[in-house]
């Protein structure tokens, strides 16, 4: 590569633009040619190329020290090397500069696409011209296992505040859009690292419509150690978050109070259960991580989810250590001065006492266990009936014949 060249490209194209619509899909990759071969054989597999549809494959080597070119060359795609490596954001906006299709998917060269991956989204973007984008679902992988999703809604139409409230709710995202490129031009390509994606989405809902194509076509395949695992794990994950959300609400004004309330506490949800789940740190760097949330957020202990996720952690703490009692203590006594709300405050501390005490009766400490849950009913009795509930329903759910 000429050093005075950010980027040079080699074509070799697969299909010509004529009557049928192009899709133009972006491939970024890095140190990855296994993957990327798994990758562009999902790519070349899709049903309808050629006939319904035409595609070009463009690969973008952000700066790969491996036999990625090599693994490229191998098949019929366009690929983009960049010199010096500018991450996933740049890799994709690459792409997207040197597309000619009228649409735009990405994949990324650890995932794969169904063979129905534009069988319906087609047609359905071609239907609905005031659409910014189709989106399907994915099946979702950690480490090779499946996991098993939520069912939610789908939303069509005018999803912004959906977005807003719910975060992202397409699983897999950039992988089972289609997307269409005169929308994403009038808005802007990727920008940031870090739910670049999410942000990309709440631009277009504020101007375009999305639609939903049901069907399952993409595999999204995360690792535990992978560069989506260490966003969520990472406490800056929080400002990105706050960041993006901040300038999706400056761009409604008008919102009411109550909305933009709703919107934040939210986000701060979401941050509060990426914490809890944070694999990466111990119980006790991540009690001290929610309270430093709670303290820069207090309104937060008003919901159940909060309450919830608090009173495991602190379980596990206290369990771990040889006084249990003393360790929960300390531990409220840092929870009470974090909440502003003496009323929620007290729902909060009342949940962590039953949370310890059922811990250490099935510990078999129940020498132990008494003065925790005189302290629960000394604060309030009802979290503790609401958590034998929660026991009873789940115990009850594991009886159940299949």
């Amino acid at each position: 590569m000429p050093p005075h060249s950010a980027a040079t490209s080699v074509s070799v194209v697969g299909s010509t633009p004529g009557p049928r619509p192009l899709i133009s899909a972006i491939v970024p990759t890095r140190n990855r040619s296994a993957l990327l071969r798994e990758a562009l054989e999902s790519a070349f597999a899709v049903e309808g190329r050629g006939r319904v549809f035409d595609l070009e494959v463009i690969v973008v080597d952000d700066a790969s020290t491996d036999d990625t070119g090599e693994a490229a060359a191998r098949y019929p795609v366009r690929y983009i090397r960049h010199a010096t490596n500018r991450g996933l954001s740049a890799s994709r906006n690459t792409g997207i500069a040197a597309s000619r299709g009228q649409y735009v998917a990405f994949l990324d060269d650890d995932d794969l696409w169904l063979p129905c991956r534009f069988t319906r989204q087609v047609a359905v973007m071609e239907s609905r011209p005031d659409a910014a984008l189709a989106y399907s679902s994915a099946m979702w992988t950690i480490d090779g296992t499946p996991v098993p999703l939520p069912r939610q809604r789908h939303p069509t139409g005018n999803v912004f505040n959906t977005l807003l409230a719910r975060g992202n709710f397409m699983v897999g995202s950039v992988l089972v859009v289609l997307l269409r490129r005169a929308a994403l031009d009038r808005v802007g390509h990727f920008r940031g690292a870090g739910f670049e994606d999410y942000d990309l989405w709440l631009r277009l809902a504020r101007h375009f419509p999305f639609v939903h194509v049901p069907g399952c076509v993409a595999v999204y395949r995360q690792t535990s150690t992978g560069l989506y695992a260490r966003l969520l794990e990472d406490p800056e994950a929080r400002r990105l978050r706050r960041d993006i959300v901040g300038r999706a609400l400056a761009s409604v004004p008008r919102a009411s109070r109550r909305f933009r309330d709703t919107v934040v506490d939210q986000m701060e949800l979401r941050n509060m259960q990426t914490v809890v789940a944070a694999g990466m740190f111990t119980d006790s760097e991540r009690v001290a991580m929610l309270l430093d949330l709670l303290a820069e957020y207090p309104r937060l202990v008003r919901y159940p989810q909060c309450r919830r996720g608090l009173a495991w952690l602190v379980r596990q703490v206290a369990l771990q250590s040889p006084s249990p009692l003393d360790t929960a203590a300390g531990l409220c006594d840092r929870v009470q001065r974090a909440c502003r709300c003496p009323g929620s405050a007290r729902r909060a501390l009342a949940r962590v006492w039953g949370e310890v005490a059922i811990g250490l009766h099935l510990a078999g400490r129940r020498d132990v266990a008494w003065p925790a849950i005189l302290r629960t009913c000394q604060y309030d009795p009802t979290q503790l009936i609401a958590r034998f509930r929660d026991i009873c329903v789940e115990r009850s759910r594991r009886l159940r014949p299949a």
